[in-house]
């Protein structure tokens, strides 16, 4: 619960400063969000870190293969880590950068899943008679 107090209130604290010096100092807001974003991403990476071990855990537990927990993982990273970066381009008004963003990771998450896309669909035809 103290994680979630120390981002918000740090978020708030943020936005006040962000809204005070916008319209003077346009070039110490850029700095401030990208250093906030990074200071944010920090202090859920201790938390994060707690949750991929408990995934782990489970997928050991149901005795899913290595390869489907990597890939949920690196799905979820690349997730995160694109939308990061197309907040970071939207703030400072780059939207067709910040589109172009989500769209390489919506590819690269595709990319990655093909081996799992195949293995499913191996499996439904070979259930399938002929």
């Amino acid at each position: 619960m103290q994680s979630i107090l120390q981002v918000v209130l740090l978020g708030l604290a943020i936005t006040v400063v962000l809204v005070t010096i916008r319209e003077q100092r346009p070039e110490w807001g850029f700095i401030l969000r990208v250093g906030s974003g990074a200071v944010l991403l920090l202090l859920v990476a201790g938390p994060l870190t707690r949750v991929a071990g408990e995934v782990a855990h489970l997928a050991t537990l149901a005795n899913v293969r290595g390869i489907y927990l990597g890939l949920v993982l690196k799905v979820i990273g690349i997730t995160y880590l694109t939308t990061f970066a197309a907040q970071v381009a939207y703030d400072t008004g780059e939207s067709g950068t910040a589109w172009r963003v989500e769209v390489a990771g919506k590819i690269l998450i595709l990319v990655l899943s093909l081996p799992l896309i195949a293995a499913i669909t191996e499996t439904v035809l070979k259930m399938i008679p002929s």
